[in-house]
């Protein structure tokens, strides 16, 4: 069993991870990592960085908002893995995206996730794992989480909680359930891991399915809205990842049946919540 340090209390992800993966595992902000000297770090094995900045996701880069350098430079010359967590936003958006795709980041925060993977590498060689992420579902109880930007999630239960469900039968994207993430992770990590994966469902799974889904459990009046876009920007607005490197390297079975089983169970803990 591996000794893990996970960066970030205030992350829905963080505490996930901390709460769910098999291996031993130790929470911490940031700033408090950022404090610790060399013996601190000697002890784990792996460092996820779930924590980041409003200004490294809202502006243009700058060094002093990334976290992920800056843990990176703390580490530099010890024999613990680090784990990145980036995003698909990297790439642009089309079916079935592999690793080696196109990368085209249109926002400052994918930009800036772009420009930290490359500055991570070239301090870390070899003892990395980036892992670009689609959409990780599941619900946060936590009132005290840190929202730095709004998830598909976030998003889905505000407009639910207000009445409204938006739909688009056109448009499809990747969700993974946030069980799911921590488990491959935790094969990643035994596994030793390095390099880049794409990390998600690895199919197309359309809004209108999972947002009916989602909101199985909720028994007070709602209106469907239709989404209006472009029939033109649809291709711009969907997308699903290729995990077939991820599927070599560990074993990952996810069908459509148990990912609608695990959105009913998201939607029965934010329905029923008291």
């Amino acid at each position: 069993m591996s000794k893990i340090l996970i960066v970030g209390k205030k992350s829905f992800i963080a505490r996930s991870i901390n709460k769910q993966s098999k291996h031993h595992t130790i929470l911490i902000n940031y700033e408090d990592l950022i404090k610790k000297k060399d013996n601190f770090f000697k002890k784990f094995s792996f460092i996820i960085n779930c924590s980041s900045n409003l200004n490294f996701i809202k502006k243009k880069y700058n060094i002093k908002f990334d976290h992920d350098y800056n843990i990176a430079l703390k580490i530099k010359d010890l024999n613990c893995r680090y784990l990145f967590l980036s995003t698909r936003k990297v790439y642009y958006p089309k079916s079935n995206i592999k690793e080696t795709d196109k990368l085209q980041p249109i926002c400052h925060y994918s930009k800036n996730k772009l420009i930290s993977e490359n500055m991570v590498t070239s301090i870390l060689n070899k003892r990395f794992l980036i892992l670009r992420l689609g959409n990780i579902i599941g619900y946060d109880s936590n009132k005290s989480s840190r929202k730095l930007h709004n998830t598909f999630m976030d998003i889905f239960i505000k407009n639910a909680r207000n009445g409204i469900i938006f739909r688009n039968p056109h448009i499809y994207k990747d969700f993974l359930p946030i069980k799911f993430f921590v488990k491959i992770i935790d094969k990643l990590i035994v596994n030793k891991s390095e390099g880049i994966y794409n990390v998600s469902f690895g199919k197309k799974v359309y809004l209108d399915y999972i947002l009916k889904w989602l909101n199985y459990y909720n028994i007070k009046p709602f209106k469907i809205k239709t989404l209006k876009i472009n029939k033109n920007n649809n291709n711009k607005e969907s997308f699903y990842l290729n995990i077939n490197k991820l599927k070599r390297k560990i074993k990952f079975n996810l069908t459509l049946k148990i990912l609608k089983i695990e959105c009913m169970v998201i939607s029965k803990k934010i329905f029923n919540e008291k």
